[in-house]
Formats: C-alpha cells, structure tokens, sequence
C-alpha cells in the first residue's frame, strides 16, 4: 500500500474528507498505515506532510502540462508523461 492508495482509501471514505480537503487527524491515520505496511521507515506526520506536498507540487505541474494544448500526452500504460523534449524545455522556462 503506498501513500497514494491511503490517500485515495481515504478520500473515499466520508468520515476522513471535507469540503476543503481531509479532516483534522488524517496524516496520524496515514501514520498508522504506513507503520503496518513499513514498520522500519520511521515515517512522522511531518515527513507525510512534506511528500504530500510534493506529490501535489507534481500532480499540478503534470495537470498544467496536459492542459497547455498539444504535444502533452498520458501514458497509461506506463503512467508517464510523454513530449518532446523541447517542447518539455519551452514549458519549464
């Protein structure tokens, strides 16, 4: 189970969302999940915090690229982002 599966599980789960994202206490519930499933990561709700950020830092630049127009595409298959490199270079200017 990865921080991502919790996420959705939780996301799906009425009691753990809100209209503004996740209720008080998620991060201590994914806390606990993770521990079952890594017992020896020593992962705290502020390293969660922090990869949740950055996943979300990376979902939103993925998101603007797929929406610039053409050139961008999904993979599915391999769950990546395809492009030219130029075209990669000209956005992240």
């Amino acid at each position: 189970m990865t921080l991502v599966d919790i996420l959705t599980e939780l996301a799906l789960d009425g009691k753990w969302k809100s209209d503004t994202g996740f209720k008080s206490g998620y991060l201590k519930v994914i806390e606990q999940k993770l521990a079952e499933k890594l017992p020896t990561a020593g992962l705290n709700t502020t390293n969660i915090d922090s990869r949740i950020k950055t996943l979300k830092k990376y979902s939103m630049a993925i998101n603007e690229m797929l929406n610039a127009g053409s050139g961008f595409q999904w993979d599915y298959v391999n769950h990546k982002l395809i492009c030219e490199k130029n075209l990669f270079d000209t956005w992240a200017k």
